[in-house]
């Protein structure tokens, strides 16, 4: 899951990187991700699994969801910089925390509730910090909380199909709805014809490695780690992020040191709860293992 979300971190240098708007960057990430998910098929020469009725809702409301997810967040950074997007997006775990006992009809723990209060004192000094971005903020928590619903919706599909089904359904259907939203639009030519040669270099790696390998790989993972579990680590995206575009971009991305103590705030928080869990899961192991032996 760490490497899966090391690659995820670059997802946000190269959305700096491509010169086009959001929209048309969603559209060739989920098109190009749909092509190398097909190639796959045929390597492996096996036949696409399709859906029931009820199934196909939640992949076409799941597809809608990445898709704004990713258009949020990539106008963010253009709008702003790679590390006030990813600071954002680290407020993942608080939504999940939220829409997970709505999904799965579980107790809303203390712990998460806490949770939430930690990343909201976070993102206060983050907020104070870098006034005048308010709207990038704004822009950039809607993202966050589409992708925390993202991935408690996969968390109910994926153990009802492929990893790889549910992927290439869900870039599929994101590719028709953006392709048609540009034709009735008027710019589906000029969407096609934009792209500078750099930029299809980009938008190759993104869609293959940063999406194809890595989203097939993610919804993989959700079949033994909870969507809670996912999100937690996806929260380690920032740091890997930042860095990286740190050291691609200089000095254009850095923040001041209150900045950098909101996100620390955040991600403390997130780690202290991961901790909690860990051991509250190995005590109730221990315990479990005492009666049946007793």
């Amino acid at each position: 899951m760490h490497l899966i979300v090391f690659i995820w971190g670059f997802t946000g240098v190269l959305g700096r990187l491509i010169t086009i708007e959001a929209l048309p960057i969603v559209w060739y990430r989920v098109l190009l991700a749909s092509v190398f998910m097909g190639l796959f098929f045929q390597f492996k020469k096996r036949p696409l699994l399709f859906p029931n009725k009820k199934l196909f809702f939640l992949l076409f409301l799941n597809s809608i969801i990445i898709v704004l997810h990713w258009i949020t967040f990539y106008h963010t950074i253009k709008i702003s910089n790679v590390s006030l997007t990813l600071a954002c997006l680290s407020t993942g775990p608080f939504f999940v925390s939220v829409l997970e006992p709505i999904f799965f009809k579980r107790k809303i723990y203390i712990s998460e509730i806490l949770l939430g209060l930690g990343i909201v004192i976070g993102m206060l000094i983050l907020i104070e910090s870098v006034k005048g971005n308010e709207i990038a903020i704004a822009l950039g928590l809607i993202s966050a909380l589409l992708s925390a619903l993202f991935s408690v919706l996969n968390g109910r599909i994926v153990n009802k199909m492929k990893p790889l089904d549910i992927s290439i359904w869900e870039m599929g259907i994101g590719t028709i709805i953006l392709g048609i939203y540009f034709a009735f639009d008027g710019s589906l030519i000029h969407v096609i014809s934009s792209p500078t040669p750099n930029d299809w270099i980009y938008l190759t790696i993104l869609a293959s490695l940063c999406t194809a390998f890595a989203f097939v790989q993610s919804v993989r993972i959700m079949k033994y780690l909870s969507p809670f579990t996912v999100v937690l680590t996806i929260a380690m995206e920032p740091v890997y992020g930042i860095i990286l575009a740190i050291i691609i971009f200089g000095s254009t991305e850095t923040m001041n040191p209150m900045f950098y103590f909101g996100v620390s705030t955040i991600l403390v928080v997130i780690s202290l709860d991961a901790y909690l869990k860990r051991r509250k899961r190995r005590r109730n192991h221990y315990l479990l293992n005492k009666i049946k032996k007793s």
